[in-house]
């Protein structure tokens, strides 16, 4: 965890005196404290100083060449008692100072306290990325270390995530009219308002710092550029306590963590990878030309076969939980894509939206079935819904793979208490849903079968027990509990009704489809023509 000498005094408050901070507090750049003596014989960069005036006063000559040679660098130093007025007439020298009665050992350990705190919490947010935690995760985690209010929206003021640090201190009448998944009130709107130096670009490419005054209080804000054309504002206003610049390293810090939650892989490493691996096979996928050598590549980096070897895909997706009126949120995709790889031996990566899952079950250490499972054990911890395609052999078949997997994670948003539905198992029922997509089932179906639903229900689940049974009348008259001459008068109504010929095996096979699409689609919903 980087700091800048304004967190590490504002943490210090009850025994800092005094402090001349130069420093740009959108670049902290502190690592770590060391004892300072006059004896000391090397500088360190980015390091913090715990000093006496004394010492200091004797390493006159040593700091300011020290500093002369490093124009870049500041020289932070927290000094017990009233620092030499040398180190105020430098503008690359940070000090803040403390009585003389203070410990010099006791209060470097405070300060690496200070230090210990902020890098276990950036650690603990870390960890949260990394086990596909979301943004409520990061914000619940960060409320203890900026014990204020803390709100994120994206670029049209939809607020995302709201939290509240409840203490008592100020009345709750302005932040109370913030609510997750509205549009924030209109004057609570950041855009546009100046901030404490008259104004500020917020459209800055990585994650940015400033103070504002908005809605009668000060605002820390930081905006956040998590993919092209979409952006998330990070804000954290005072309740608490008052915020200022010993709130931007940690500020900075959330914001970059917000950013790697939402961000895409990079390229691999070319000395561990021929090829970029996730995105030939995303071009792949696609359906777009891919080099046959690239192909060979890939196989190559995980030691596949890319003829015999059997392949699973999967595409994954988030159950949604919150609605917005006008757009979908963003997805802490990338963190579940590095979680998966780190359950499953798998390629992961992201295309339109989702998370595509490429497995080899020939190389990999349990059965299909084991897989699956696992699968789905994963998708109910993580909230997401699964479509995974049947088994092929061959790298060339992931593109069909791939529409498979997309097809069934479709039929899984339906079917809302699976969480992984698979191709094979509803192979049917997905391919009358292409069917609908294309014409309504009252276009499609015989106009006489759907006369014979609406005006005579029973002669249609006759008929329909009837082709279920095989056109068998016996099976079918036990099937609806009627004795068998009660049905074959029936079927002989039924006959003539329909004016079809059920002895071809074509009219069946049509009559089959008709009655699935007219079950999928709701005899209640069929339209006149």
């Amino acid at each position: 965890m980087k700091l800048n000498l304004h967190t590490i005094a504002h943490e210090l408050d009850d025994i800092v005196i005094g402090e001349i901070i130069g420093s740009d507090p959108n670049k902290p750049s502190i690592e770590y404290p060391v004892l300072f003596s006059v004896n000391e014989y090397h500088f360190y960069n980015n390091v913090l100083y715990v000093t006496i005036d004394k010492h200091l006063e004797e390493a006159k000559d040593r700091v300011q060449r020290y500093l002369s040679r490093n124009p870049n660098l500041s020289f932070s130093c927290i000094c017990i008692g009233t620092p030499p007025s040398y180190t105020g007439a430098i503008p690359n020298c940070d000090i803040a100072w403390v009585d003389s009665s203070q410990s010099r050992t006791r209060l470097f350990n405070t300060i690496q306290k200070i230090f210990q705190r902020f890098t276990s919490w950036e650690r603990g947010l870390e960890e949260i990325v990394n086990g596909g935690g979301g943004l409520s995760d990061l914000v619940n985690a960060s409320l203890g270390i900026f014990k204020n209010d803390i709100c994120i929206t994206d670029q049209f003021s939809r607020v995302l995530v709201h939290r509240v640090y409840r203490t008592g201190q100020l009345l709750r009448e302005q932040t109370d009219q913030i609510e997750e998944g509205k549009y924030l009130p209109k004057n609570m709107v950041f855009d546009g308002v100046l901030d404490e130096q008259g104004g500020m670009d917020f459209s800055s490419q990585e994650p940015t710092f400033a103070t504002m005054h908005a809605f009668r209080c000060t605002v820390l804000r930081s905006t956040i550029k998590v993919s092209q054309g979409y952006s998330l504002i990070l804000s954290v206003h005072s309740n608490y306590q008052e915020i200022g610049p010993y709130d931007c390293a940690p500020l900075l810090v959330f914001a970059a963590t917000i950013k790697k939650l939402y961000s895409s892989y990079g390229v691999l490493d070319s000395n561990e990878r021929y090829v970029d691996v996730r995105a030939t096979m995303r071009s792949f996928i696609q359906g777009k030309n891919v080099p046959d050598s690239m192909l060979i590549q890939c196989a190559i980096a995980f030691d596949w076969s890319r003829e015999t070897d059997e392949f699973l895909c999967l595409c994954i997706d988030f159950i949604p939980t919150m609605r917005v009126e006008d757009g979908i949120l963003m997805k802490p995709l990338a963190s579940v894509c590095n979680r998966i790889q780190d359950c499953f031996d798998c390629l992961a990566f992201i295309l339109e939206n989702r998370i595509v899952v490429v497995v080899n079950c020939t190389r990999s250490n349990m059965t299909e079935e084991d897989l699956l499972d696992q699968t789905e054990q994963f998708a109910h911890e993580y909230g997401l819904a699964i479509g995974a395609s049947s088994l092929y052999p061959g790298i060339k078949s992931l593109p069909g793979s791939y529409r498979q997997a997309i097809a069934a994670l479709e039929k899984s948003y339906a079917e809302q208490s699976e969480r992984i539905v698979r191709f094979e198992d509803n192979t049917l029922e997905i391919g009358m849903s292409y069917i609908l997509n294309e014409m309504n089932p009252e276009r499609f179906c015989p106009k006489a079968l759907v006369s014979l639903a609406r005006s005579e229900p029973e002669l249609y689940r006759s008929l329909d027990a009837y082709l279920k049974a095989n056109c068998n009348s016996s099976m079918a008259s036990k099937a609806l509990s009627l004795q068998r001459n009660s049905f074959v008068y029936r079927l002989e109504k039924i006959k003539r009704l329909l004016g079809m010929d059920l002895e071809d095996p074509d009219v069946r096979l049509l009559l089959n489809i008709s009655f699935k699409l007219i079950d999928l689609y709701g005899l209640e919903n069929l339209q006149d023509r």
